[in-house]
């Protein structure tokens, strides 16, 4: 049984999923409790990006002139220097999967002049959307006190970016971009792992805690959800699988509760076949999760998910977790198939990495779809230990490292 002292232990938490399309609350946990936004901040300067591209002031191709001060930034960074070159689009791309705080800085200066002037748009940009609870003081989340928001707020803006710049969405769905030379990828695993995932985007600072924003549709239904405050970036994630499960079973087994008929908006063309299939989806539990009716032991379970001890790392940086690679068994035209070989190879999976998490990946490529066979949430050396084994045995195995 928890105490009312662990539901609090952790003030930095906070959690929000609504319909995207009717602004539904599914799931609201100090949704108006100000927060932190540490790089959730970047989508604010990525809206106010667009507005300027859609409006002409801006094109993809501009390049921007990299400044001493944006040059300075501290990590996480592309390591800009002074007086380079950026294009705009390369930038969008830094910003959403490097979190890069001095491209952040870089496309401050380039849109407004200076940071301070990004940042007073930025807080002008917010009250127009509805967000009155968010202060803004720089374009890329690290630490200042004043600047806050809440979780409400945050899940406004990821629903804007979405219904406001369709046309610029599969930049938050991108697995990895390269620059200079080097590949970086996204260690955004709910993005990446989660079934209908569609982005957005990570954060961390020491004062913020692990927080994320995500977006992900099924069966025509999107959701936004925001997790503040998680004190591993594991744990969020899994909380944040949790209440996005939560918010999807309960407009399947109470579809009354969407107030209206959603019309789902225009949105990009996307790579079809490209969404996880998460086979936990079975086991999600049916209940209805909403702000007025889960009892004080589910919020308490809820918050303790996330308490685990405070990581020392200053500055807001992606911190890569090491159970990040993932196995793949097998690939095959039909989904049960590959379920199948999931279902074979638990046993033998679970000996060496006995957290590892059962995935079906479909890829669709001229027309054809293979749906890959994989584990995921396992460290390096797990991978490599279990394809050792099942080479030896001569079946089929691949170790992948992030974004593979």
């Amino acid at each position: 049984m928890l105490v009312a002292g662990q539901a609090q232990a952790n003030p930095k938490y906070a959690a929000f999923v609504m319909h995207e399309g009717t602004g539904d609350v599914l799931f609201s946990r100090y949704a108006d409790s100000r927060r932190y936004p540490a790089s959730l901040t970047k989508m604010m300067t990525l809206y106010v990006l667009f507005e300027d591209i859609e409006a002409g002031r801006i094109k993809l191709d501009d390049k921007i002139k990299i400044s001493s001060y944006a040059a300075r930034q501290p990590a996480s960074k592309l390591g800009l220097r002074t007086g380079s070159k950026l294009k705009v689009e390369t930038a969008i791309e830094a910003l959403v999967i490097k979190s890069a705080n001095d491209a952040a800085s870089a496309v401050a200066e380039h849109v407004s002049g200076s940071e301070v002037a990004f940042a007073r748009r930025m807080t002008r940009t917010a009250r127009d959307l509805g967000m009155r609870s968010t202060t803004f003081r720089n374009a890329s989340g690290l630490p200042n006190r004043r600047q806050v928001t809440t979780a409400r707020d945050m899940a406004k803006l990821a629903q804007r970016l979405r219904q406001d710049f369709p046309q610029y969405q599969h930049y938050f769905q991108k697995k990895s971009f390269a620059w200079n030379g080097r590949t970086y990828r996204s260690h955004n695993k709910v993005s990446l792992y989660y079934s209908g995932a569609t982005g957005l985007k990570t954060g961390y600072t020491r004062a913020s805690g692990y927080n994320l924003a995500t977006t992900a549709e099924r069966n025509g239904h999107p959701l936004v959800g925001v997790v503040l405050g998680g004190r591993s970036g594991t744990t969020r994630d899994r909380h944040m699988r949790d209440i996005l499960d939560r918010g999807f079973a309960a407009i399947k087994s109470r579809p009354s509760r969407i107030k209206v008929a959603y019309r789902r908006p225009p949105t990009p063309n996307m790579k079809p076949g490209s969404a996880p299939i998460a086979l936990a989806a079975a086991d999600m539990d049916p209940a209805l999760v909403t702000a007025d009716d889960l009892n004080f032991q589910m919020l308490a379970q809820a918050v303790a998910a996330i308490e685990f001890d405070t990581p020392v790392m200053e500055g807001d940086t992606e911190v890569t977790d090491p159970r990040d690679w993932t196995v793949q068994v097998g690939a095959y035209r039909q989904q049960k198939l590959a379920m199948a070989r999931l279902e074979e190879m638990v046993s033998e999976v679970s000996g060496v990495a006995p957290t590892a998490e059962r995935l079906i990946l479909p890829n669709t490529s001229r027309g054809r779809t293979l749906y890959r066979a994989r584990f995921a949430e396992v460290t390096a050396a797990e991978a490599e230990e279990v394809c050792t084994r099942l080479k030896a045995k001569r079946q089929d195995c691949l170790a992948l490292p992030p974004g593979r």
